[in-house]
């Protein structure tokens, strides 16, 4: 054994006994509330009048995103769940907080007047969160997705963010079923804690000696994408696209400590010794349609930068929300994946390791070492035309996938969920079906159906170092594969392909499929996101294949998916095709056994063109 093994074993080891003896352990459970201080709503007046729903505060009509500060008084405090000082739940039924609102929702002739807001705790699926009541007691609010950190030492129990979603009675009585269960805007909250009976607050369980383990010290990373709550719009571009963003629970599977340290800064109370110091995982989602015999991939987000991790549900909690302890879930609402500071562009990511430098990066362009330009309301965002999402007989799906580094299974990172985009008004809901986590392409063609009309191959790029240890022993990128042949008439076969690059950095720039002699090609399509024929690939129909290559600065780049289709009189057998990989390195191109016209044994790419697009 090599002492990189040794040491991770010491680690591990020491982590077990740790918490060995926290779980035998007897303490005294400090007693904690949370009193009076402060709400801030953040009504989304620039969607909300979408659905005809009209925001008043103070008689004023709010058609922005504007937030409204409210004093929060304590009528009995909030009972906080905190194991030695670590938050861990709000007690339900335990506190009655109010504040005096003056907030009027109005749709039609339909209105909701809130004068007084009565906030109790609670929780759902294990994450807490607030109800917020009028004052007959009728539920108007939810806020979820809580952001939630205590400061024992100044009596603070803040909440950063949460979401603000209608609940089925404020959709009820505004008229507007659909509205149930929609973020209409974001919470914050910073109220008064109090110590009742200190017990014991030293802050951390012994479970925690030994910790953070991080993949680096050679122990496998593993996060697990368990849910999306929803698929929420979120307003529309003046040039007539909307924006939808997900929302999004995940879970740390593995025995590593996962860094979620925020850009530009560094992990307060541990030592992260590793550059750059403000790693973090990146939530990265797409829209997909299946019509017409074929899976296109319609738009994609940029890449939002996590800064946060709730820490619920934990095998061990060490009291830091910039880490994803052993075990813990964290969540983010669809509004918190909209936030204009943490929303930049894909390509400035090693997809492969989960790496990104903030020095040069979109939001520090001159290397200050801050942030010194953020996204606004409509960069790096999912943007598609609602054209898109009207065809009769189509299905579309939204899925959603963190990139986190060193994640040794990146197919359980992601999930998905089926949805029917329904225009009402001026916006759009996309009423949800259920959540699967793993791949969107199986939906298509299941991974493993291999059959005489469909294929579908996962294809790993192996590490260029592979006899080192993990994590430097890491695959160069995942790709799929996908096929299903259409006898259109007889004796003329419809080959659509679908190819979906996940996380190979250097990209594709070729796909070529070979044909029998005499085969007669009657149709070729390429298909990409930007539906711009000015950058689409190449098609070359030859006696013996037919090619498609890449333009310069269109090729098939990371967590993307591009359709490549012809149609001939060749029947499928099975077969290979070729791909072209961009960039230098062992791989420069690669063959995928898979249903095609033509044996392929041979494929060469005659016409290929390094670097011209990559």
């Amino acid at each position: 054994m090599n002492l990189r093994g040794l040491s991770t074993l010491l680690l591990l080891a020491t982590a077990c006994l740790a918490q060995l003896i926290w779980a035998g352990s007897a303490y005294s459970e400090a007693s904690l509330q949370a009193g009076a201080g402060s709400l801030t709503l953040e009504m989304r007046g620039d969607y909300l009048p979408d659905f005809g729903i009209e925001i008043l505060h103070g008689g004023q009509p709010i058609t922005t995103r504007k937030q409204l500060r409210f004093r929060v008084d304590a009528t009995e405090p909030v009972g906080i769940d905190a194991p030695r000082g670590v938050f861990e739940a709000l007690k339900p039924g335990s506190g009655r907080l109010t504040a005096e609102a003056d907030v009027v929702l109005r749709r039609g002739d339909r209105e909701v007047i809130i004068d007084t807001m009565t906030i109790l705790p609670g929780e759902s699926a294990g994450h807490p969160r607030f109800v917020v009541l009028d004052d007959r007691d009728n539920a108007l609010f939810t806020l979820s997705h809580l952001h939630v950190s205590l400061d024992i030492e100044d009596g603070r129990f803040s909440v950063s963010h949460a979401e603000l979603e209608a609940t089925e009675d404020l959709a009820r009585r505004l008229g507007f079923g659909k509205l149930a269960g929609m973020p209409i805007g974001a919470a914050r909250m910073d109220l008064e804690l109090e110590i009742t009976d200190r017990g014991d607050l030293s802050g951390l369980p012994e479970a925690c000696d030994g910790r953070p383990i991080w993949p680096q010290d050679g122990v496998e990373a593993d996060i697990e994408l368990i849910g999306m709550n929803n698929v929420a719009y979120q307003g529309k571009h003046a040039d007539g696209r909307i924006k939808l963003a997900p929302s999004a629970i995940l879970k740390n599977v593995s025995e590593a400590d996962i860094p979620w340290i925020p850009q530009f800064e560094t992990l307060d109370g541990y030592d992260y010794p590793f550059e750059p110091s403000d790693q973090h995982a990146y939530l990265v989602w797409n829209l997909y349609r299946i019509a017409d015999g074929r899976i296109e991939m319609l738009a994609a987000s940029g890449a939002k930068h996590a800064f946060f991790t709730v820490n619920t549900s934990c095998d061990i909690n060490c009291d830091n929300n910039n880490v994803v302890w052993k075990g813990c879930e964290d969540i983010y609402a669809a509004g918190s994946n909209d936030m204009p500071a943490h929303q930049g562009p894909r390509n400035e990511i090693e997809a492969s390791i989960g790496e990104w430098d903030n020095c040069g990066s979109f939001f520090d362009p001159d290397c200050t070492g801050s942030l010194t330009d953020d996204a606004g309301e409509w960069q790096h965002r999912l943007l598609v035309d609602p054209d898109e999402l009207q065809r009769p007989g189509a299905e579309y799906f939204m899925d959603a996938w963190y990139v986190v580094q060193h994640d040794v299974d990146i197919w359980n990172t992601m999930g998905y969920r089926p949805i029917d985009p329904e225009p009402i008004g001026d916006g759009w809901v996309m009423n949800e079906g259920t959540f699967t986590n793993g791949p969107v392409v199986s939906e298509w063609v299941g991974t493993g159906n291999t059959g005489p009309k469909t294929d579908h191959e996962v294809i790993v790029i192996a590490s260029e170092s592979p006899e080192q240890d993990y994590p430097d022993n890491m695959p160069q990128g995942h790709l799929r594969l996908l096929v299903k042949v259409t006898e259109v008439e007889t004796d003329r076969y419809r080959y659509n392909y679908a190819l979906q690059n996940y996380d190979f950095d250097r990209a594709l720039e070729g796909f070529r499929i070979e044909l029998p002699d005499n085969a007669t090609v009657f149709d070729t399509y390429f298909g990409d996101t930007d539906r711009d024929a000015v950058n689409d690939w190449r098609i070359g129909v030859h006696d013996t294949y037919v090619s498609f290559q890449a333009p310069p600065g269109n090729p098939l780049s990371w967590f993307t998916l591009f359709n490549f289709e012809i149609e001939t009189d060749a029947p499928p057998v099975n077969s290979r095709v070729k791909l072209d990989l961009c960039g230098d390195g062992n791989d420069m191109e690669r063959n995928v056994e898979i249903l095609a016209p033509a044996a392929g044994m041979n494929l060469i790419f005659e016409d290929a063109f390094r670097g011209s697009s990559c």
